[in-house]
């Protein structure tokens, strides 16, 4: 079973935690957290889990997704 190593938005590199993602649907998104697999044996990263929050006021929805996969499937924003 991989280890987690999870890192909470102030822990994030500045150019991170203050992008803003744009989705499909023209929503923005921040990175709140993030969480970092690791081999148990060789200690080496296999993957980063991004957990966002909406960027604007209408606040609740969270969502959760492979860090590759948040470029690959969104636009930043600034």
């Amino acid at each position: 079973m991989a280890q987690l190593e999870y890192r909470d938005a102030d822990k994030l590199p500045a150019a991170l935690r203050k992008t803003v993602f744009r989705d499909r649907d023209e929503q923005r998104w921040r990175v709140t957290a993030l969480v970092i697999h690791r081999d148990p044996e060789s200690r080496k990263e296999t993957g980063r889990t991004a957990f966002l929050r909406r960027a604007d006021s209408s606040g609740g929805r969270e969502w959760e997704i492979a860090l590759d996969a948040l470029y690959e499937t969104t636009e930043v924003d600034r």
